[in-house]
């Protein structure tokens, strides 16, 4: 995305650290040509504590605010240092505030894009799981940027929250030459489903898969592990996470990470009519809504995000069993969304496997029933 009608700005220079302007609770002090005022805490559609000063040029010296992207070592703007040498997929992460659009770019210039971030709903956070084996080996230099209008829109200013820096992407070489998929185990047409249910899909240079409606995009029903060389993709989809009846559902493998442009899609399992019988109801649903992919290579602080309705608590957890919990989420008080900050710091490096549960009760409390809103994933720890 080419800013037309504004200066690009880097992020650095319009940063006011949020320390002289309190904390983000309310009653924080706030300097004024007048002595001092409150700043409150203004939350976010999501539920974030954000201090209202963050949205005033004056308050904050930053003349795009609202807008603002945070650089590194503001809570969750994470990326791998100058000269780390990139595999598989690595994820990238932007904390803000009414951001539009976050690109991965080249060091100097807009084409080609590298990736395209998604977007928590309120535009505070930012996320992409960077696909390294897209690109040949050898040494990549590149920035990221943040817009506070959508691509392609007219009136862009940019910030660089990442700026650039080269990293070496080494990669063995995948199975195959390009997209192909191959159903190798999901139940029938008809089938009744019930407790955790195995699909598996095999083939080449498959970057994504995902259980879908027959129809159209939304609501994502599941999204498969994908293993390192691209051949095997596998979700054990909890069926509690979909209310009990008849739903016709399909399954789709993609030639990129999910939200990146240029996909081909292979619809490996066409159309079929499935009964989901649990004694679930829409009044308790969960799947994840963002998260790191199998196998990322993550570090700093990971936003992970949950959405559905009933939900009370939510626990980010080892793959069985229920200790140590990781994180527990904060949830929105209607019990449709709750997200976490991960401190991937407080483990140690290496690998790292976790699910994520929610639960229709709040802690310790009796009756609760669970549903496994992201089934066990392997993050790679790198700090």
């Amino acid at each position: 995305m080419n800013p037309t009608s504004k200066k690009v700005a880097a992020a650095a220079v319009v940063l006011t650290s949020l320390a002289g302007c309190g904390g983000g609770g309310d009653g924080d002090a706030v300097a004024d040509q007048g002595g001092s005022r409150l700043a409150p805490t203004v939350w976010t559609v999501d539920g974030r504590a954000t201090n209202s000063c963050s949205y005033e040029p004056r308050c904050t010296n930053n003349p795009y605010a609202p807008f603002n992207a945070y650089g590194e070592g503001y809570t969750t703007t994470s990326a791998p240092p100058n000269g780390a040498v990139l595999s598989g997929i690595v994820r990238l992460q932007v904390q803000g505030l009414e951001m539009g659009n976050v690109e991965l770019l080249p060091a100097t210039g807009y084409t080609p894009r590298l990736g395209v971030f998604g977007l928590s709903r309120d535009k505070t956070q930012a996320w992409l799981d960077f696909d390294t084996t897209r690109l040949p080996n050898g040494p990549l230099a590149a920035r990221v940027s943040a817009f506070n209008v959508g691509a392609g829109q007219p009136g862009a200013v940019e910030l660089v929250p990442v700026p650039a820096r080269t990293w070496t992407i080494s990669n063995p070489p995948l199975p195959g030459t390009g997209l192909t998929a191959t159903l190798t185990s999901a139940p029938a047409s008809g089938a009744t489903v019930s407790g955790t249910v195995r699909l598996e899909v095999r083939g080449t240079r498959i970057a994504n898969a995902e259980l879908l409606p027959a129809q159209g995009y939304t609501p994502r029903l599941g999204v498969f592990n994908v293993s390192a060389d691209r051949t095997v993709a596998w979700l054990d989809l909890d069926t509690r996470s979909v209310p009990d009846g008849t739903r016709d559902v399909r399954i789709s493998v993609y030639s990129v990470t999910e939200g990146q442009p240029d996909a081909q899609e292979i619809v490996v399992m066409p159309a079929r009519r499935w009964t989901f019988s649990n004694g679930a109801s829409a009044a308790f649903t969960a799947g994840v809504s963002a998260a790191p992919a199998h196998g990322a290579t993550v570090r700093g602080t990971v936003v992970v995000e949950v959405r559905g309705a009933g939900m009370r608590n939510i626990e980010l957890l080892p793959a069985s069993g229920y200790q140590p919990v990781y994180g527990r989420f904060t949830t929105a008080y209607d019990g449709s969304f709750g997200y976490v900050e991960f401190d991937t710091r407080t483990l140690p490096n290496g690998p790292l496997t976790v699910r994520v549960s929610a639960f229709n009760v709040a802690p310790g409390q009796a009756g609760a029933r669970e549903i496994v809103a992201m089934p066990a994933r392997q993050w790679i720890v790198a700090n």
